[in-house]
């Protein structure tokens, strides 16, 4: 059995992607040192492109993730069943990584450590400014196929803030986002410590490094993520566009997989694109009541039992920061005409062979 266990649970949009790469590329040198990153046996199934724990995670906690069906839950057993097999043969410490284990309540929690059956359980969380992870959000919750406007998902978010997270299972984002909150459940289920890295954005190597300082790990040196597909962001026009595109398909009842597909085509090529525009932020109407937000919740942070690495200076917004030039509509309809080409480009050709067949028919009476 493993002596300790180090739970990563995310935050989503906090460079969890990032350090996932850099644990897989690592694993030998993590080995070495008596760490155990497990690499499920079936990670390259599906679109994703890192080894991580979250699917293994859905055999264990199922429908405690608002996302994840009874159908799903059972599918993913086999693979939390091999996992535990690899935890329970380490002699060492195991390190485990799923973001969406952020989200699940004190129920769940402690379900997960008495599976795991480890008397040494720590948990770093990952963690970035509120004022850059909610249009992060805001933007994969339009390129998952939603069409909702930033505005109108900010009031949805307010409504959330006032519930009882812990009976309310659609509330996962504050269960999550609300460090405060988050650090003193796990600590109350009775983790031994948790940590919470402050994201500086850039250089990569300081994220690298504060992690691995939380985690216990040994030094390791960033590797770019060359060849392989990372989670670059989309720019405040292009996500209007794909926004509006979004409604279409549904509007013409286009089958899931076509327009997963369609999406897919157009964000690569919008992410190779000159002059993309700028950047998402929150609306102006919503930056000083965002700003609260955070205040509070830094403000409640530091009353834990928390250890910071970093500085909580990272996680602070600063509304003047977004004082950006608004979206112009000459940017959105570029962006409109660059997915217009993608959706084009994407529609397979047609065949010299089919092609002459069906001329073919054509002439025969």
């Amino acid at each position: 059995m493993a002596l300790k266990i180090v739970l990563h649970i995310g935050l989503q949009k906090s460079g969890t992607t990032f350090l996932q790469h850099m644990l897989q590329d690592h694993q030998e040198t993590l080995a070495q040192s008596g760490v155990l990153y497990p690499i499920p046996r079936d990670w390259e199934r599906g679109r994703r492109t890192v080894a991580n724990h979250e699917w293994a995670s859905y055999g264990l906690l199922g429908t405690e993730y608002p996302w994840v069906s009874e159908a799903r839950a059972a599918k993913e057993e086999p693979s939390w069943r091999a996992l535990l097999e690899q935890v329970r043969a380490s002699s060492g410490t195991v390190l485990l990584s799923a973001e969406a284990l952020s989200v699940i309540r004190s129920d769940a929690v402690s379900r997960l450590f008495a599976a795991l059956g480890a008397d040494d359980v720590e948990v770093v969380i990952t963690a970035r400014t509120l004022g850059r992870a909610l249009p992060s959000l805001w933007q994969q919750h339009i390129r998952n196929g939603l069409s909702t406007s930033f505005e109108s998902y900010l009031r949805s978010l307010a409504r959330q803030r006032d519930a009882d997270f812990e009976s309310v299972p659609d509330a996962h984002i504050w269960r999550a986002f609300m460090l405060s909150g988050l650090v003193r459940r796990w600590i109350e289920a009775g983790a031994s410590r948790v940590s919470v890295v402050t994201s500086p954005g850039k250089p990569p190597q300081l994220l690298l490094d504060r992690f691995t300082q939380a985690a216990g790990l040994p030094n390791l040196t960033h590797t770019p993520v060359a060849d392989r597909q990372a989670h670059t962001g989309l720019t405040a026009p292009e996500t209007l566009a794909l926004a509006s595109l979004n409604a279409l398909f549904r509007d013409e009842d286009w089958p899931k997989g076509r327009a997963d597909r369609a999406r897919q085509a157009i964000t690569e090529s919008f992410q190779a694109r000159d002059g993309r525009g700028g950047k998402v932020t929150v609306p102006p109407g919503w930056r000083s009541r965002v700003a609260e937000w955070s205040q509070e919740d830094l403000d409640a942070l530091q009353k834990t039992d928390a250890h910071i690495v970093g500085d909580l200076a990272d996680l602070h917004y600063d509304p003047a920061l977004d004082e950006t030039a608004p979206v112009t509509p000459e940017e959105t309809a570029r962006a409109g005409a660059a997915a217009a080409l993608a959706l084009l480009d994407a529609q397979p050709r047609e065949s010299a062979l089919r092609r002459n067949k069906r001329r073919l028919r054509r002439l025969v009476p």
